[in-house]
């Protein structure tokens, strides 16, 4: 299914349009890599944090 082009973006002006940056398959690649080492960061600093309150709890 071909999606539809938006209302909004077709009632701008060719000038507005031209000044949009359109990202590029290697930018794109290494920001997904970027949120995906994020999001690794996170899970290992939040499953840390668990085991260290756990651990204390016990002792």
């Amino acid at each position: 299914m071909p999606a539809r082009p938006n209302s909004f973006r077709g009632s701008l002006s060719p000038r507005i349009l031209a000044a949009t940056p359109v990202d590029e398959p290697e930018v794109l690649a290494k920001r997904k890599k970027a949120q995906r080492n994020e999001e690794v960061r996170l899970f290992l600093l939040s499953f840390s944090a668990f085991f260290v309150a756990i651990t204390s709890f016990i002792w």
